[in-house]
């Protein structure tokens, strides 16, 4: 029967396991998050181990040593193989498993052949501790922009695995005489108590950066097309309109683009060459304009780009890298035909209507298709920059 002490230290591998269970259900429901089940599995081991070990009478916890060390060991790598999936660095498993080999012959040494539960201790905790430091040197150097959850997620990680390396030199300042009766031992409280915060605050972290990254995924794909990849007509007002109020921005230039003869296309090859064709034009679009501009599919085989800092001279200088773009790179179609596109451009003045510069520019687009197509039309010149 568990005595008062063994039920009241249940509490902390109840909550870890409860946790690691809360974030396994989390998973079910957005399983791109790979690292939240690779997590809750290194959680819930952990949780299991040392509720194990609470449970275990103290004059047999060395009989179990060398099977509760390994579940501490593998808890341990899922927890860092998910932190390592999370910020896409490596988890380093053959050095892991080298490290955990190492431990649990460290284990087997020191509760098998003979037994010194100061040692058996100072080398799990040491193995945990390196374990768990792996990739953080790795995610702390890689260069990527962090927000401030992320930053303290991996600084979170990184604390516990410092304190792991520690609580072997705990041990050797508290003295080994401490540990004979290890579970009401203050090592083993501080144990507990550290475990559970970093589980709480660590799965909590985890569990807030996963439901802000399927959030974003899901405004992500709502804001682009699902054929070509670009923006769609609702993501480029999402992102325009800003641009539009922003005097860094300026000039704004708009060009509607628009492929000629595409009812042809989908008419003769089918609708599927016709989507072939378009994801096509939009690599040729993108190739062309700079990260700051932006590309949308309005529908059908219409495109509309916002380019920022762009004078009429830089507008028309990329329409025309695009038009030339679909005829020398696209392959021609079936019947020996290239795809060609007609465009219209205005430039939008600061503090003017985008939509209006959008429909202005649509207007132009028309006037192209009326002058032969395969030209670009810009607003308020009286030339036509024509194909060559």
């Amino acid at each position: 029967m568990p005595s008062n002490l063994q039920l009241y230290l249940l509490v902390a591998p109840v909550c870890i396991t409860a946790l690691g269970a809360l974030m396994a259900f989390c998973w079910l429901a957005q399983r791109r998050s790979v690292f939240l089940l690779s997590t809750a599995c290194g959680l819930t081991l952990t949780g299991l181990a040392l509720g194990w070990q609470c449970l275990t009478p103290h004059g047999q916890l060395v009989r179990w040593a060398v099977y509760t060390g390994p579940i501490y060991l593998l808890g341990a790598w899922l927890c860092t193989w998910g932190v390592a999936q999370k910020f896409s660095v490596s988890s380093y498993p053959k050095i892991s498993a080298l490290v955990s080999i190492i431990v649990v012959a460290a284990l087997y040494e020191y509760s098998i052949v003979q037994d010194n539960i100061a040692a058996r201790v100072l080398w799990l905790n040491t193995g945990l501790g390196v374990i768990h430091f792996i990739p953080f040197p790795a995610i702390a150097l890689k260069k990527v922009r962090r927000d401030g959850l992320e930053k303290l997620l991996y600084r979170s990680y990184g604390a516990f695995a410092i304190y792991t390396v520690l609580r072997p030199i705990m041990v050797l300042f508290l003295g080994f005489t401490e540990l004979q009766d290890m579970l009401s031992s203050i090592y083993w409280l501080v144990t507990m108590l550290g475990s559970l915060l970093f589980s709480l605050v660590f799965s909590g972290l985890m569990l807030i950066v996963s439901m802000r990254d399927a959030m974003a995924t899901l405004r992500d794909e709502r804001n682009h097309d699902m054929l070509t990849g670009v923006l769609n007509r609702r993501g480029f007002w999402e992102f325009a309109d800003p641009l539009a109020r922003d005097r860094k921005a300026q000039p704004l230039s708009i060009v509607v683009a628009d492929l000629d003869h595409f009812k042809r296309v989908n008419d003769n090859w089918g609708h599927e060459y016709g989507d072939g064709v378009l994801k096509a034009v939009a690599e040729v679009i993108q190739a062309s304009v700079r990260g700051t501009d932006l590309v949308a599919r309005f529908g059908g085989e219409e495109f509309v780009l916002l380019l920022t800092h762009a004078d009429i001279e830089t507008a028309q200088r990329v329409a025309q890298r695009i038009r030339a773009g679909a005829v020398e790179i696209i392959a021609p179609l079936p019947d020996g035909q290239r795809v060609t596109l007609s465009m219209g451009i205005v430039v939008s003045p600061f503090g003017s209507d985008l939509r209006e510069a959008v429909m202005r520019a649509d207007q132009q687009l028309y006037k192209a298709k009326e002058l032969g197509r395969d030209q670009v039309v810009v607003h308020g010149l009286g030339d036509v920059a024509a194909a060559a």
